[in-house]
């Protein structure tokens, strides 16, 4: 087989498993709490990153990782959160 065939199945591998991990996030729907909130300020390599660690009615961990500072400054510990299908983020309750 020529070697671009071999490219061409990775590349639609790598589409087929991001269409599956989104379609995996839209689909999830949870209640919870923020449990913690961490602040990653980069480096010249990285940019800054907010993390929102969520405790779900459960008992499992989810964390949304942005770089979206207002989204983070808008969550406090203990905050009440809500996922619903076919969203990505949780909003306030």
């Amino acid at each position: 087989m020529p070697e671009y065939v071999y490219s061409i199945i990775l590349v639609l591998a790598i589409v087929g498993i991001m269409v599956w991990w989104v379609a995996k996030k839209r689909g999830e729907e949870w209640k919870g709490e923020v449990i913690k909130k961490r602040y990653s300020p980069g480096d010249y390599e990285n940019s800054p990153s907010y993390t929102v660690v969520f405790k779900t009615d459960e008992g499992k961990k989810k964390r949304f990782t942005t770089a979206d500072s207002k989204y983070y400054d808008s969550w406090n510990e203990g905050d009440r959160a809500e996922k619903k299908k076919g969203e990505f983020f949780p909003s306030k309750v």
